[in-house]
């Protein structure tokens, strides 16, 4: 066969057929490191631009195949006007931080001038649910850290959480959040290249975080006891965590810190009065910062529907009725919901977010 042009002929085809299954078929995670970055390509139509320190940005487009070239390109654009653009090549791709070699090479350009480079991995095409024996795709909260600063994790306002998941680690270090990647081989768990981000906070986080960082590092052991986690280091040094219950939306009362104005903007909440929140029984009240008001409401996993809202008729003064509509508007705009810590996301059906709020 060789020099036969019709046999080259037969092989760039499979080849170019089987890159278009890849890369513009199957769902793909795109990611790289330094900075860490991801897009999230699982659903159709729709890219999820994330780093660790921003809340992600959704756009919506579609892809281009060349299958010539072996190269995908996908564009699309956010509510706010802004293009992602991402090329795609059907090459193998190392993600420097472990010995996984992924099908896809990426290159990603944001409106800001950022160009950013990195691999893509083919996503599950289902969620099945985690077995209780396994150490990923659980949220796990750190219980004991190795070193002086271990009495001082009940002081924090959030804890530490880590969640191991399809070969990336993320988490919240006492301060700041962190992702790495990780891989498992038998009753060892191996940490590369973890990477956080850099803001700075009062009190013990600093140095419990930093402590945390200098010991979750390489090659640990770990063992399974029910919702017990523990991870012992090469030095001895011992970690503890436990299973983090799933995040509760009822039961809660929460402080919205932000909202939606319908002008595809997020803003804060001014004045004095808090605007609040609690789901009970079928029904989500509070303060909208002049009046109290409920609304009925019904939810299904992380789905929310949220009815019409009665208020009382007290009046105040006009910035703060005007924000009292907005935020009330927002809140019947909400279709989904996530707890990350203590804090609150809501979203819209378009993807735009709906509200923030923390726990009080």
């Amino acid at each position: 066969m060789r020099g036969d042009p019709r046999a080259a002929a037969f092989w760039l085809g499979a080849v170019a057929f089987s890159g278009a299954a890849v890369a513009a078929e199957q769902p793909l995670v795109c990611f790289g490191n330094e900075p860490s970055w991801s897009v999230d390509l699982t659903e159709s139509g729709t890219a999820r631009f994330a780093t660790p320190d921003a809340d992600p940005l959704v756009y919506r487009g579609k892809a281009t195949r060349l299958d010539f070239l072996r190269e995908t390109l996908w564009r699309g654009t956010s509510g706010a006007g802004r293009d992602l653009v991402v090329w795609m090549q059907d090459k193998a791709c190392s993600d420097g931080m472990s010995d996984t070699s992924h099908p896809v090479t990426a290159r990603v350009s944001l409106a800001d001038g950022r160009f950013l480079a990195g691999c893509c991995r083919l996503a599950a095409a289902t969620t099945a649910a985690t077995p209780s024996g396994s150490v990923e795709g659980v949220e796990w909260r750190l219980v004991y850290l190795p070193g002086n600063a271990t009495g001082g994790l009940e002081q924090l306002s959030r804890p530490i959480t880590v969640r191991f998941e399809e070969g990336r680690a993320r988490g919240f270090s006492g301060c700041n959040t962190f992702t790495g990647g990780y891989r498992l081989e038998g009753d060892r768990l191996t940490l590369t290249q973890l990477a956080a981000t850099m803001m700075a906070c009062p009190g013990p986080a600093m140095p419990i975080e930093n402590t945390f960082h200098k010991a979750f590092s390489g090659t640990m052991r770990y063992t399974l006891e029910g919702d017990r986690l523990t991870l012992v280091g090469a030095s001895g040094e011992t970690f503890r965590f436990e299973r983090q219950p799933p995040p509760r939306l009822a039961g809660v009362d929460w402080k919205v810190t932000s909202f939606n104005n319908n002008r595809h903007a997020v803003v804060g909440v001014t004045g004095d009065a808090a605007i609040t929140l609690s789901f009970r029984d079928g029904q989500v009240s509070g303060s909208a910062g002049c009046n109290t008001f409920q609304a009925p409401y019904s939810s299904d996993g992380n789905r929310v529907q949220i009815g019409p809202a009665v208020t009382t008729r007290r009046a105040c003064a006009e910035s703060l009725m005007t924000q009292e509509q907005e935020f009330l508007a927002a809140l019947a705009s909400a279709t989904t919901w996530s707890i990350d810590g203590n804090v609150l996301d809501m979203h819209r059906a378009d993807e735009e977010r709906a509200l923030w709020a923390v726990a009080q």
